[in-house]
């Protein structure tokens, strides 16, 4: 289990602000055209689905810096500290470094500056990529669909939507059956899964891991003294120890080679492929720098077919350049299309919508072969011009997991809060309120705070006691070993600030500790960006200028947790002595999670991430069936073999999808040749 430095995470990842107002609308009339825009629920909607916050899309302090190949590697350095920056990172196989900007400039203004300078081929802000998957959900065993269909009804189901499909879905799976009927030995073949790491120990994968500790190249080429004794690399976190910490990669890696045939759990489409393990995506995400670092491992170590299920929103050169090599050296690099239900034509999802040769892009299908309700796609007129390349099973997939807690405080309607504090002369309290149908944490007791911030309604809130200081919190038990715990939520707060408009005088807290004790003294849950104001980072939450402070739906990391059983959320509001004010605190969308590794746990996922590894499967398929075959001739064995999919006929390049009997059963098995990377 690794830890994290809290100061480390937020200098380069998020940039913290504090907003808080108090407002006082005596004339529905006066307007604001800001605040109105949140009143009419254009970004604040009572439905939890439509405010989750867009990940960031790059580094708010950072770039990456690509160099003119004159320019030898060892002065890469002197040259980026020659621009005026903070050297973070070189990368001399990739000829970059990453640098964090001058004090004063933005990103965008760097980008432009540097740019100029003859000795930079290009350069760019350091680019965000998630995993691309919905939320996982706890289930019992269900049937590898997707390899066989007989439509079968999928138990405790993420994705409802035909589950069960009808008898008419019988047989729209990958005829892996079929295939396997060909060949089912991939003991040649090394798929590089680049995701958040596998849980390499796990009852279905470890015999399955590929083996790095006898030798084992880094990024540039170079060997690496010990080897990789943990079947990979973590660029997240800089070590030689790339476990899964989250489950994402491990269902990946589950999908394309879970051991076959041992009488445990599920089989991978490739049931023996040997599976390396490239920590790309830590805890909340990862950037162009990981991954292109993660590819450039990858193919310098063997890999003949690369699976990344993730994505963002930018496109990055490093990444393309990444990219491009591992085509220099014959790899296949299999992608999501991205989750958003995005139209790619004109929407952005990237490397999806890169143009490398050996690239290729999947969008997700369900139990009937409909596109999935989330999976992006592209209508682009021109059918060879769009980026999403075929479709593959990728709803209710079972495949490796872990323990799972998950808490929907909402659906629970608060259950188990403890309140402790002072709630004023009148005793207000944090209660459970049901408001416009939706369930909030609130103080006061009523929905008066949360009409006036979120509805048209005028009516102002409900006034409040001074020296209040009345908090709630409550305590969740942990799985063994838990790697990730978060808690996402959307905070809003009314309250006043003093004359100076420098500090709150009466203020808001959230906050966290280890542990099943009040939370006060524990650490502060602060914001990383706000609706608004806009305002310096602080860790208490007011009003500035008029306007309340409204948080964007959040994901918080709690890492003081991390090592513990048990850790305990509370939120609490402040009042001064000086007079009765109107105002409060709510939270909305409160949702506890935590993950620990298992060795033989399993799961259902939903999401392009999982049509990927289904296909990434079929792949390594067709490699360790004839070796002699290029990244170009197996992507034709792909389009030969695949079938006429009505759902995706007019929004994917292709318009089919993989079928692995009909791309494996006219090959020609090569036998006794060797295929070596060079």
């Amino acid at each position: 289990m690794k830890t994290y430095s809290i100061q480390k995470f937020t200098k380069s990842i998020i940039a913290i602000f504090l907003l808080g107002s108090t407002v006082l609308i005596s004339n529905s009339n006066d307007s604001d055209p800001v605040w109105d825009h949140l009143r009419t629920k254009t970004i604040l909607t009572t439905d939890p689905k439509d405010y989750k916050k867009a990940k960031p899309q790059y580094s708010p302090d950072e770039i990456v810096i690509k160099f003119k190949q004159e320019i030898p590697n060892a002065e890469l350095g002197i040259k980026t500290k020659a621009l005026g920056l903070q050297v973070n990172h070189i990368s001399p196989r990739a000829h970059f470094t990453s640098a964090f900007i001058s004090e004063g400039e933005t990103v965008e203004q760097a980008v432009v500056r540097i740019k100029k300078d003859p000795n930079v081929e290009y350069a760019e802000p350091k680019y965000y990529y998630y995993a691309q998957a919905a939320a996982p959900n706890d289930t019992d065993f269900g049937k590898l669909w997707g390899l066989n269909n007989t439509n079968q009804t999928i138990s405790s189901p993420s994705y409802t939507t035909n589950n069960p499909p009808g008898a008419a879905a019988i047989g729209k799976d990958m005829k892996v059956l079929g295939a396997w009927d060909v060949t089912s030995n991939c003991s040649s073949i090394i798929v590089a899964v680049l995701d958040t790491g596998i849980n390499y120990d796990h009852e279905d994968l470890a015999a399955n891991m590929w083996d790095g500790s006898a030798s084992c190249k880094d990024k540039n080429g170079n060997t690496i003294g010990g080897g990789c004794p943990n079947h990979g690399w973590d660029f997240a976190s800089g070590d030689n120890d790339p476990k899964d910490e989250e489950g994402h990669g491990s269902h990946v890696a589950g999908t394309i080679g879970a051991v076959g045939n041992n009488n445990k759990g599920i089989s991978g489409v490739c049931q023996s492929a040997k599976l390396m393990s490239v920590r790309v995506l830590g805890i909340g995400g990862g950037t162009n720098t990981t991954v292109a670092d993660g590819i450039y491992f990858a193919v310098q170590n063997g890999a003949s077919v690369i699976n990344m299920s993730l994505g963002g929103d930018s496109y990055s050169s490093a990444i393309n350049d990444a990219i491009e090599f591992a085509r220099t050296r014959d790899v296949i690099v299999v992608v999501a299309a991205g989750n958003e239900t995005r139209n790619l034509s004109t929407g952005a999802s990237y490397p999806c919508k890169n143009t490398n040769a050996n690239l290729i892009c999947i969008a997700a299908l369900d139990q009937n072969y409909a596109l999935a309700d989330f999976s992006n796609y592209d209508t682009t007129t021109t059918a060879s011009n769009r980026a999403v390349d075929f479709g593959a099973p990728g709803t209710n997939i079972y495949s490796i997991f872990g323990t799972e807690l998950k808490s929907d405080e909402a659906t629970n309607s608060h259950t188990g809060w403890t309140v402790t504090g002072s709630g004023g002369v009148n005793n207000y309290t944090w209660v459970n309120r049901n408001c416009s149908g939706f369930n909030i944490l609130t103080i006061p007791n009523d929905c008066t705070l949360y009409n006036w911030a979120l509805t048209n309604t005028t009516v102002y809130a409900t006034e409040l006691d001074p020296n209040m200081g009345i908090g709630t919190y409550k305590t969740f038990n942990l799985p063994t070993g838990a790697t990730n715990i978060t808690v996402s939520h959307q905070v809003i707060v009314e309250a006043k600030r003093d004359a100076s408009d420098i500090s709150c005088s009466d203020y808001g807290i959230a906050t966290y500790r280890a542990g099943n004790s009040d939370p006060f003294l524990g650490s502060y849950l602060s914001f990383k960006n706000q609706v608004r104001p806009t305002d310096i980072a602080f860790s208490v939450f007011c009003e500035k200028s008029g306007q309340p402070f409204v948080s964007y739906y959040e994901t918080d990391f709690l890492t003081n947790c991390l090592g513990n059983t048990q850790c305990t959320i509370g939120y609490r509001y402040y009042s001064n002595n000086d007079a009765t004010t109107w105002g409060g605190m709510f939270v909305r969308g409160l949702y506890f999670y935590a993950w620990a590794p298992s060795s033989n746990s399993y799961g259902l996922y939903n999401g392009t991430s999982m049509a990927t590894p289904n296909v990434a499967g079929v792949a390594a398929l067709i490699r360790a069936y004839n070796p002699q075959l290029n990244y170009t001739e197996v992507i034709q064995k792909l389009i030969d073999g695949g079938t006429a999919t009505a759902s995706i006929a007019s929004n994917t390049k292709y318009g089919k999808s993989i079928n692995a009997e009909d791309s494996v059963k006219h090959l020609n098995q090569v036998t006794g040749v060797t295929a070596t990377l060079q």
